[in-house]
């Protein structure tokens, strides 16, 4: 697994982890005024959608930039392009 990936992975836990803690806290401390769900389902949706990003990001091909040439007519190097390898 890349260093992106892993960062993303990391990044992505600890923003679900956030927000089942903010999610729970705020419930719990209106509880005994108001009789509603508040916006905790989607806090909780949201972290399943954060969850499930991170697991895709986690499982997919190992993909990087390369650098390459870009050639003109005569075969002068011109500047370079970054070209997805997999």
């Amino acid at each position: 697994m890349s260093n992106s990936k892993k960062i993303i992975s990391v990044t992505l836990a600890a923003a679900v982890l956030a927000g089942t803690v903010a999610s729970a806290t705020p419930a719990f401390a209106w509880s005994k005024w108001h009789h509603g769900y508040g916006w905790a389902p989607f806090a909780v949706g949201g972290a399943l959608a954060l969850g499930a990003l991170a697991a895709t990001a986690a499982s997919g091909p190992d993909c990087y930039y390369e650098r390459r040439p870009i050639f003109n007519r005569w075969g002068d190097v011109v500047g370079y392009r970054s070209v997805p390898v997999c």
